[in-house]
C-alpha cells in the first residue's frame, strides 16, 4: 500500500495574519448540492492543543478544491463541560447529519475525557445534544470515528487500557442509533509505547483497513496501517503498509477514486494523495550508515541504537528492492540478505546504482549500457544504451542521454525507451512523478507525465531529493531544505543544510554538514529534527 504524491488542498492561513494549522479532521460531501465540506482542529502556529477552541469548516465544489474558508463551525462551550475542541468526525444517517468529537476532559477530573455530538441538517448550523456527552472514558479518550459494520453503527476512538492509563489502545462502542452506546470494547493495543492516535476504519474487498498515527516528536507525520477480516479485532502482525499521513483520512470522491488526506501541527494544511491498494506485504523500511572510515556498514536498530551488519564498503545504494554496497576495492557490487555479515556478491563494478521499485538497475562502467539486475546469482539483463546518469524511484526508471543530456523513460522492455524532456542540471524521482532542475539551476519543473510537456513548480535549487516523502529542494544559496507542497511555487522550510538526504517511504532523514550526526525529521516544522546517530560517511535507505 502506497501513497502517489501529496498536494495542498487547503491552507487555513488564508487571509490571516499569521499561519494557522488543521490537524485531526474530516471530509464529507452534502449529497443534495455536491458541495465538499471539510471540519478540523484549528488554531493559530505554533501548535496549542489546550487552547484548540474551534472547528474550522471550509466548502469546495469539487474533493481537491478550491476551498472557501468559511465561519467556524463550532466553538468551544465550557457550560457543557467542555475544556476544547478536538478531531470531528461528521457522518449523514437519513437527512441529518452527525459531528463526534472530542470535548476534553470534565474539570476536576482528567479520567473523565468526554465524547460529543452536534447535529446538523445544512452543516453550517449545528446544535449539541441537549442530554449532554454521549460517554466518558479515561484521560486519553478522543479521536472518534464512526461506521457502519453491518445493521449497527461502530465508534472507534483512541483511549488507554484503563482509566488511570497503560498502553495506548483503540477503543470502540457500538450503537443501533447513534445515541445510545455499548460499554467499550478494545479493537487495537499499540505494541510498547507505541501510539494509537487518530483511528480510521475502512472496508475494502472484503477486509477491514486500520489506519493509525503517533505524536511522538521525532515521527510526527505517519499512518500505520493494519488489515483483518474483523472489523472489531486488529492486531500488530497484520499491518501491511506505513504511509506519510498525521491524522489520515481516506477519502472516496465522486468518480470513485479514493484519497489520503494528511494535516498537523507545522504542516501548513490539509494535503491529499491518491490512495494505491498494493497486494504486498508490508516491509519496514530501515536508516543504515557507513562508518566515516569505511569500514563498517551499520543499521539503525531503535532510536539511537545501531547495529553493524557488515563492511567495509565503498558506497551504499537503497530503495524498496533492498540494501546493497559495493566493494571499496574492486567496485563488485553486493546485496544484504538481512543478517549481519551475510551478503551475496550479485555483480561486477559499475558506474552507478540505483533502485526502482524492487528492481536494481545499474550503469555499466564505462557508461555504454544500462543494466537490470535478474535478481538470481550474478546475472543482469542489458536495457539500454549509453546513459550519463540515472534515476528512480516509485515512478519509474529514467536516464539521460550523454550527449544530449536528455531525458528517457524506461519503459520495462530492453532497448524500448521514450523522451520525456530536454536536459537538466538534475532530476529526481518520487512516487509519482519525475522532477528536474533546469540547467542553470534556475527553476524546479515537473514531468507531466504526457509527452516532453514539463510545468514550473519552484525556483532556484541546490540540488532535489524525491521519495515516498514527498519532494525537496535546497536553497542554493545558503543549503536550507524545503519540501515540497503540491501546488506550484508553494514550498514550507523543513530544516537547515546537510552534507546527503535520503528518503525511506514515509521518512527523511539528513546527514550535517560536517558529517557528524544523522538526523530524522518529525514531518513537522514544529518538532523539527531529531539525532538518531553519526557520524557517517554517508547514509541510506531500503
Amino acid at each position: 500500500m502506497t501513497t502517489g504524491d501529496f498536494v495542498r488542498v487547503y491552507n487555513p492561513g488564508t487571509g490571516e495574519s499569521q499561519p494557522w494549522y488543521i490537524n485531526d479532521h474530516t471530509f464529507i460531501r452534502d449529497e443534495a448540492t455536491g458541495t465538499w465540506h471539510l471540519f478540523g482542529i484549528t488554531h493559530a502556529e505554533p501548535a496549542a492543543p489546550e487552547d484548540e477552541d474551534s472547528f474550522a469548516h471550509a466548502t469546495a465544489p469539487s474533493l481537491r478544491g478550491p476551498w472557501t474558508k468559511q465561519p467556524v463551525a463550532l466553538t468551544v462551550d465550557p457550560s457543557y463541560g467542555e475544556s476544547h475542541l478536538w478531531a470531528p468526525h461528521v457522518i449523514r444517517s437519513g437527512a441529518t447529519y452527525y459531528m463526534f468529537y472530542a470535548g476534553g476532559q470534565t474539570v476536576g477530573d482528567l479520567s473523565r475525557s468526554q465524547i460529543n455530538l452536534a447535529t446538523s441538517t445544512d452543516m453550517v448550523h449545528w446544535k449539541r445534544r441537549p442530554a449532554g456527552p454521549l460517554f466518558r472514558d479515561g484521560q486519553e479518550a478522543r479521536d472518534p470515528m464512526v461506521a457502519r459494520v453491518g445493521s449497527q453503527w461502530v465508534m472507534y476512538y483512541t483511549a488507554t487500557e484503563t482509566a488511570a492509563g497503560g498502553r495506548s489502545i483503540v477503543a470502540y462502542r457500538t450503537s443501533p442509533d447513534l445515541i445510545t452506546w455499548s460499554p467499550r470494547e478494545t479493537a487495537f493495543t499499540a505494541v510498547g509505547d507505541g501510539w494509537s492516535e487518530s483511528p480510521y476504519v475502512v472496508q475494502r474487498n472484503g477486509l477491514w483497513y486500520l489506519f493509525i498515527g503517533g505524536s511522538a516528536t521525532n515521527d510526527y507525520v505517519g499512518a500505520e496501517v493494519y488489515v483483518s477480516e474483523d472489523p472489531l479485532h486488529f492486531t500488530a502482525t497484520g499491518q501491511v503498509g506505513r504511509l506519510p499521513s498525521h491524522a489520515a483520512e481516506v477519502v472516496t470522491d465522486d468518480d470513485g477514486s479514493q484519497w489520503l488526506s494528511t494535516a498537523g501541527w507545522g504542516t501548513g494544511g490539509v494535503d491529499l494523495a491518491p490512495l494505491k491498494w498494493r497486494a504486498r506485504p508490508y516491509t519496514p523500511h530501515h536508516l543504515y550508515a557507513l562508518s566515516p572510515d569505511r569500514n563498517t556498514v551499520q543499521q539503525r536498530t531503535d532510536g539511537n541504537s545501531w547495529a553493524r551488519i557488515g563492511g567495509p564498503a565503498g558506497a551504499l545504494i537503497g530503495g524498496e528492492g533492498g540494501l546493497f554496497a559495493t566493494n571499496p576495492t574492486t567496485g563488485d557490487i553486493f546485496k544484504y540478505n538481512g543478517t549481519p555479515d551475510n551478503w551475496t556478491r550479485i555483480g561486477g563494478p559499475g558506474a552507478q546504482f540505483v533502485v526502482a521499485d524492487g528492481t536494481l538497475y545499474g550503469l555499466g562502467p564505462d557508461r555504454k549500457a544500462v543494466f537490470q539486475w535478474t535478481g538470481s546469482g550474478t546475472a543482469w539483463t542489458r536495457i539500454g544504451g549509453p546513459a550519463g546518469a540515472l534515476h528512480a524511484g516509485g515512478a519509474g526508471l529514467f536516464a539521460t542521454n550523454p550527449t544530449t543530456g536528455d531525458i528517457f523513460k524506461y519503459n520495462g522492455t530492453p532497448d524500448n525507451w521514450t523522451r520525456v524532456g530536454g536536459p537538466g542540471r538534475t532530476f529526481a524521482v518520487t512516487n509519482e512523478a519525475l522532477y528536474g532542475l533546469s540547467p542553470n539551476g534556475g527553476a524546479v519543473v515537473k514531468w507531466t507525465g504526457s509527452g516532453t510537456a514539463w510545468t514550473t513548480v519552484g525556483g532556484a535549487a541546490g540540488t532535489l531529493i524525491g521519495g515516498g516523502a514527498g519532494l525537496f529542494a535546497t536553497n542554493p544559496a545558503n543549503g536550507d531544505l524545503y519540501k515540497f507542497s503540491g501546488l506550484p511555487n508553494n514550498w514550507s522550510k523543513t530544516g537547515g543544510p546537510g552534507s546527503a538526504f535520503a528518503v525511506a517511504g514515509d521518512r527523511l532523514y539528513g546527514l550535517s554538514p560536517d558529517k557528524s550526526g544523522v538526523f530524522q525529521w518529525s514531518g513537522s516544522a514544529t518538532f523539527q529534527w531529531t539525532k538518531v546517530g553519526g557520524p557517517a560517511a554517508s547514509i541510506a535507505t531500503d
